[in-house]
Formats: C-alpha cells, sequence, structure tokens
C-alpha cells in the first residue's frame, strides 16, 4: 500500500472528531455555574463583622446566607463527621463539601493548625475567601508573599501554580469553577505516595461522588 492511500490513525480520526466537541463543551462550561464569587465574598464578609473570629458561628451563618441564595444547590446541614482531610500537594487540611457538580464546587476548608503546600495545576477558577485567619501566596520569581485576610478573596485561575502557606489558624469558603473531574486525582494522589489514609479516600470518593450525582440533574447543555 502506498503512503498516500494508508488510511489515517484510528486515534487521529478520532481525536479530530473530539477536539471541535471539547472545544464547544469548555466553552459554555460557564452556563452550567449556580454560584457568583462576588455574592459568595459579600455573605462572607457579612458573617466576619457579625462574628469575627467566632469560627463556628461565622461559618454557620454563611451556610445560612448560602441556603437563602442558592437554595437546595447547597446541603441543607453538615456536622462534624462529615469534614475529612485533604492532603493534596503537601498540605494537610480538613474540609466539607457544601455544593459539587462536574463544574463547580463549594467547600469549608482550613485548618486550626497551620500547613503549606503546591497549589497543583487546576482546569478551574479557584476563589478563595478568607473567613478566619491568613492566607499567604506567592508565584514563582516572587521575593514577598501575597497575604489574604479575612474578607479577602484571592482568585487562581486555572492552568497557574502557587505556593500558599497557612501560618496559623485559617478558614476559607472555596469556590472552584472550571472541569472538576480533573482536578481530582491531585487531591488523591497524596493518599498513594504517603498518608496510606485510605478510609479517608474512600470518604472523601463518597461524598464527592453523592454530591455529584444529585447535581448531574442540572445540567444544561
Amino acid at each position: 500500500m502506498s503512503a498516500q492511500s494508508r488510511p489515517f490513525p484510528p486515534l487521529l480520526v478520532l481525536a479530530a472528531l473530539l477536539l471541535p466537541l471539547f472545544y464547544f463543551l469548555d466553552q459554555n462550561i460557564h452556563t452550567q455555574y449556580v454560584f457568583d464569587h462576588v455574592k459568595l465574598q459579600e455573605i462572607s464578609q457579612a458573617a466576619i463583622a457579625k462574628h469575627g473570629n467566632d469560627t463556628e458561628s461565622l461559618m454557620r451563618q454563611v451556610h445560612q446566607g448560602l441556603r437563602a441564595e442558592y437554595g437546595d444547590a447547597i446541603v441543607a446541614d453538615y456536622s462534624k463527621e462529615d469534614w475529612f482531610w485533604n492532603n493534596a500537594g503537601g498540605a494537610m487540611g480538613t474540609m466539607v463539601i457544601l455544593h459539587a457538580s462536574i463544574s463547580e464546587y463549594l467547600i469549608f476548608f482550613g485548618t486550626p493548625l497551620q500547613t503549606e503546600g503546591h497549589s497543583g495545576v487546576h482546569t478551574a477558577d479557584d476563589y478563595f475567601t478568607i473567613l478566619v485567619g491568613e492566607q499567604y501566596v506567592a508565584a514563582a520569581g516572587d521575593l514577598k508573599p501575597k497575604i489574604y485576610r479575612p474578607g479577602d478573596q484571592n482568585l487562581m485561575k486555572r492552568g497557574t501554580v502557587t505556593q500558599y502557606a497557612m501560618p496559623r489558624e485559617c478558614f476559607a469558603l472555596e469556590l472552584a469553577q472550571g472541569w472538576i473531574p480533573p482536578m481530582l486525582p491531585f487531591g488523591f494522589a497524596d493518599t498513594f505516595t504517603s498518608t496510606l489514609d485510605f478510609g479517608n479516600l474512600w470518604k472523601t470518593i463518597y461524598y464527592t461522588a453523592w454530591h455529584m450525582g444529585g447535581q448531574a440533574l442540572r445540567l444544561k447543555f
């Protein structure tokens, strides 16, 4: 068979067919968004103004504000048993899921101690609104950190990389908007390379799948 008459490799043909679809989906992923990061910051700032460093009361008011604004898109309630560990990029914190879908997640994340690590390279924009404490952030080449304090919102655009630290107690309301499933391996990897905490891995997978499954019918493509 001559070189001119050889068929295209199947994978090349598949890629040619799928790339336009992926491009279309990526350009329209924003149509699936439920949350407005500006509104989340406003809800957080109102709770901070009322409760200051009372972390539990502050987060409860944020949760109530989110329910009032977004209804059943936010979990009706959460308890201490709904929190689980997050080990990713060398950092360790605790989190509870308020909402999760293929296009967004909204969580409380933080630590009562301190933590520091690699942000990861993600397929979503990340809005990190500080509730209590401080977050220090630096990009490659920065000689001084950017410091985010209660009420501030740190935006890390998808594809960017930072080093971050919470030098003391720090909790935040974190919103990710974009493609969420490709972010999950970053959250799982430390289980296999260091912690071996497979019980927590199972809890992470279970809660993430449960929330994403509950939001699947909201898709509007």
